[in-house]
């Protein structure tokens, strides 16, 4: 669940994180998707996964995670999701 949809191997390293960033913050839908190549099955799997990713990311709070990022890259779907899981465990803590 917390792997990066969009593959390194097909858009390059840095612009795989950055899709990804701007995938969780809901600014990619599902044109720009199709633009990158998905197919309609392929888009509607990827915002189930949005949702499911976003509805689990306050556990992420306070937490380290390991990633296959090369060690040397200022880019790093991980980061990402650390960066975003404090707003989503506030928001949990309200809610409850």
């Amino acid at each position: 669940m917390w792997g990066n949809p969009f593959q390194a191997m097909r858009w390059g390293h840095a612009k795989s994180v950055i899709v990804h960033d701007q995938w969780l913050q809901g600014r990619v839908g599902a044109m720009t998707l199709e633009g990158m190549g998905f197919c309609p099955a392929e888009i509607e799997a990827i915002e189930r996964l949005r949702i499911r990713v976003l509805t689990n990311l306050h556990r992420l709070a306070d937490h380290d995670l390991a990633c296959w990022c090369p060690c040397t890259s200022a880019w790093c779907h991980a980061e990402t999701l650390l960066r975003l899981a404090p707003a989503y465990a506030e928001y949990e803590q309200c809610a409850a």
